[in-house]
């Protein structure tokens, strides 16, 4: 199939099932996160030169799009949504450098004319495979009352210590981080790649700042003694997290 045509497909199909989920669920947090991805899909600068760079990020950007729509339209509820002081930070300290990087990096990548080596398209496409399955997996284990995307509790809410978080505290961030990584090196650049990890590292660390705060302030001694047995990031310690 001619390369054009595929990602008009692909952002056909997105926009579809976008618009699909903001019909299911409609909420400021849905369009924010559905817009992230919609943005790099949209056809237009694809060159002879940059075509198979345009078309890895246009297909990531389709996958990753649709499963992060769908999970927060499946776990989002309007009394999450409260436009104070807390969200404010969230959105500004935590999701707009995350943004900022998975949008930054796509364009970057998608831009460049380097042609893509096998070795290299084995290892993005790897690292996303492993990235998607780990963040899905890792939500589906965690479950619709504890996973949101403001920092917030629900009623019969408890603590998580078992399976992918009984290895490590933030799994679903370890996931996307590993997405992040895969659209780094599809840029083909150390100092985007550098700048990328360094702004989505920073909006992951300050989320998991405030939402530890929360956790201990929640759930107590047991989140601390949890805390200090379970690596952050990692299934295994590194340094003191």
């Amino acid at each position: 199939m001619d390369a054009l045509l595929q990602i008009k497909i692909n952002f056909a199909v997105y926009t579809l099932v976008f618009i699909v989920c903001l019909v299911r669920n409609y909420n400021f947090n849905i369009i924010l996160v559905g817009l992230t991805y919609l943005a790099p899909l949209v056809p237009l600068g694809m060159t002879d030169a940059n075509i198979e760079r345009f078309l890895i990020i246009s297909y990531f950007n389709l996958i990753f799009g649709v499963i992060e729509v769908v999970i927060f339209v499946l776990t989002e509820r309007p009394e999450d949504i409260v436009f104070d002081k807390s969200y404010l930070q969230q959105l500004i300290g935590h999701v707009l450098p995350i943004v900022v990087a998975l949008v930054g990096l796509s364009f970057v990548a998608r831009a460049t004319q380097t042609p893509v080596t096998m070795q290299e398209a084995v290892l993005v496409i790897t690292l996303f495979g492993i990235g998607c399955a780990l963040r899905i997996i890792a939500i589906a284990q965690l479950g619709v009352l504890r996973f949101k995307f403001n920092i917030a509790f629900r009623e019969q809410q408890t603590l998580k210590t078992d399976q992918l978080h009984g290895l490590m505290r933030h799994p679903t961030y370890t996931a996307m981080m590993l997405v992040i990584l895969s659209y780094a090196l599809t840029t083909h650049s150390w100092l985007a790649s550098a700048l990328g990890l360094l702004t989505a590292w920073f909006g992951f660390q300050y989320r998991i700042h405030h939402e530890e705060r929360a956790l201990k302030k929640q759930f107590g001694a047991p989140y601390e003694t949890y805390q200090k047995q379970t690596p952050m990031w990692l299934p295994f310690k590194i340094t003191n997290s």
